[in-house]
């Protein structure tokens, strides 16, 4: 274990630790745009858009109290990770972080659950803009078949090829597309929340009184809570393209989960008291945003809401582009997957050969999910929005349990940072207890299982590869 003393987080050492990807461009974002971009990837548009409708569905007029605590669940995982990142410059976040605590081990089970969950994230990005884009050219353009297989799969393949063009061509150029496509896309959405509070019987205040507060429904809503933000500390792979990284990167990591958790309680209680209202629209498959814009006398809103979150989805995806291929060439320099997928593109000083990879199975596996189960757009979203925090729950416990170990280490533990680390250890693995426990009975639920297989999968690829590999080292010396 390489562990460096522990400096000041306002303060770049130059005998911090830095293990990544070689040919990354150096100090390439700034503070504002590293966390604007890492704020992007975690939409607040799309978070105040929808999160109240999964918060109210299952746990009624205080679902802002589930929004909250998973919010809170967040900022203890971000403790958790800090102290990683106040010590290490790193192209792989948690994959990298956790073996500097737990080792080759760990770091090899905590990297097939994230090379699988990486993946997954763009799918679930793929999916989020297939549905809101289908409905956008259905309703808005009249586009007949937007919904259906060939519509889904052109948009799917239209979009991951625009993402990751953008994504190889620099780090710094996709970063300001994305913030600005937040920017452009937020005021419509914030004005329909806004509009929304003046309606016809909305009941602000009632949201205060727990008349229908019940352990299940806040325990379930806290567990869909966190869903928005699992992998939230993505930003971290881009440390090395960040300047002043030891500064910035574990600022972010805790800023991201309190803006976009707060943002995620106020568009809790901007929408729950409309549901009842909207629950017609909602089922006839309108959007909960253009909905809710009728509702309140916006209609105008209703298309321009739609077009909002077209804007703001692919503005995520684009973000995420940029985190999920670092993660993967790390590995593969790392020698878990092949070594070509970790080649950094002399040009732009991107790691495009680990962008053009992921973008087979992330376009692959929703078309093939789609021809044969031919699930519908808010079908796929849901299958591929369940089974992505579930590939967190391994490198979370990890790093929450890693976190009491490194600052014990240091003697910088406290009672505030052990209840912490032990939070977020405890409610992710809750997360995914009760998937088991509390199951909805519906195909959602097969979702528990694919976790688990695909990680174990992953494990034996990875480890086939480091057998191949370690093989033709020995051949090579034996000669």
């Amino acid at each position: 274990m390489n562990e460096a003393e522990p400096g000041s987080p306002g303060t770049a050492h130059p005998e911090t630790p830095q293990d990544g990807l070689d040919g990354l461009r150096s100090a390439t974002l700034t503070m504002n745009q590293a966390l604007g971009l890492a704020v992007v990837v975690f939409s607040p548009v799309l978070t105040a858009a929808t999160v109240g409708v999964f918060m109210g569905g299952v746990a009624g007029s205080s679902g802002w109290l589930s929004a909250a605590a998973g919010a809170l669940v967040m900022v203890c995982i971000g403790v958790a990770i800090v102290p990683f990142a106040q010590r290490h410059v790193v192209s792989g976040a948690l994959y990298s972080y956790i073996g500097h605590v737990f080792g080759g081990g760990a770091k090899f089970v905590a990297g097939a659950s994230l090379a699988v969950g990486y993946v997954v994230g763009l799918m679930v990005m793929l999916g989020v803009l297939g549905l809101y884009v289908g409905s956008m050219l259905t309703s808005v353009f009249g586009v007949s078949g937007a919904n259906g297989f060939t519509g889904q799969v052109i948009i799917y393949a239209v979009a991951i090829t625009a993402a990751g063009i953008l994504a190889y061509r620099s780090l710094d150029a996709s970063a300001k597309l994305s913030i600005g496509l937040l920017f452009l896309s937020c005021p419509v959405v914030l004005a329909v929340l806004i509009g929304n509070l003046f309606s016809d019987g909305f009941d602000f205040a009632g949201q205060f009184a727990f008349s229908d507060f019940s352990f299940s429904g806040f325990t379930l809503g806290l567990v869909l809570s966190t869903t928005f933000l699992v992998g939230f500390e993505s930003s971290a792979a881009t440390a090395l393209e960040t300047k002043d990284p030891i500064r910035t990167v574990p600022r972010i990591i805790i800023l991201v989960p309190f803006i976009v958790g707060g943002i995620a309680v106020l568009g809790t209680l901007l929408t729950v008291p409309s549901l009842g209202a909207i629950g017609d629209q909602l089922a006839a498959g309108e959007s909960p945003i253009a909905a809710m814009a009728r509702h309140s006398g916006l209609g105008f809103l209703a298309e321009a809401s739609d077009i909002a979150l077209v804007v703001t989805s692919f503005s995520v995806l684009v973000g995420f582009m940029n985190y999920a291929p670092r993660v993967w060439a790390t590995m593969a320099n790392d020698g878990l997957l092949p070594k070509a997928i970790g080649r950094v593109a002399p040009r732009t000083q991107t790691p495009g050969t680990a962008i053009a990879v992921m973008c087979v199975p992330a376009l692959a596996f929703p078309v093939a999910l789609i021809a044969i189960t031919d699930a519908s757009p808010l079908e796929m979203y849901q299958y591929l929005a369940t089974l992505f925090p579930y590939l967190w729950v391994i490198p979370y416990i990890l790093i929450c349990t890693g976190a009491i170990v490194v600052l014990r280490r240091n003697g910088e533990l406290t009672v505030v940072k052990t209840i912490a680390c032990l939070i977020g250890a405890a409610a992710t693995g809750w997360l995914y207890l009760n998937s088991i426990v509390n199951p909805t009975g519906t195909t959602l639920d097969d979702m528990t299982w694919v976790a688990p297989v695909s990680i174990v999968a992953m494990m034996i690829i990875m480890g086939a590869r480091r057998l191949v590999s370690r093989s033709g080292e020995q051949a090579e010396e034996g000669r």
